[in-house]
């Protein structure tokens, strides 16, 4: 009887030509890994909303005008009225503490500068708030209700 042999591994030609595709691959999807600013729209856009909502909620619970400081550059900050129907000097809080107002991510544009202020019902006050675009994407304020829109 003559044994049978069988070598087992791969040849050097195979582990060069899996080399070469996977470089090839990596060279082509890489740069789509670390472009993150698409990302960084969406979330600066949900936190934009989420802020004018909040600002709704402050001005329909304590009846107090709240006001939504949008700019290009320092971002958005949420002050309230004080006392009520007075001077915007009262900075919003959150839960945490933490102030209500932040600057957009390097290389997200939000624009326009603009201010929107809720009544103590909930409504816009004044003319109807312009779209509000961060990045692509665009938020919507009804003026009766002060529903936000993305």
């Amino acid at each position: 009887m003559s044994a049978v042999r069988h070598n087992g591994g791969f040849t050097l030609i195979e582990l060069v030509a899996c080399i070469v595709i996977m470089a090839l691959l990596a060279a082509l999807a890489g740069p789509r890994f670390f472009n993150n600013q698409p990302f960084s729209e969406h979330g600066y856009a949900d936190e934009v909303a989420a802020a004018l909502r909040s600002a709704r909620q402050v001005a329909v619970s304590s009846q107090c005008d709240v006001r939504v400081g949008l700019d290009p550059v320092t971002g958005y900050q949420v002050m309230q009225s004080s006392p009520c129907n007075g001077a915007f000097t009262i900075a919003v809080r959150l839960s945490d503490g933490n102030v209500l107002a932040a600057a957009p991510p390097t290389g997200v544009a939000l624009a326009p500068a603009t201010q929107i202020i809720f009544g103590g019902q909930g409504q816009v006050r004044g003319a109807a708030p312009p779209a509000i675009t961060v990045g692509a994407i665009v938020l919507t304020v009804d003026r009766f209700s002060g529903y936000v829109t993305r």
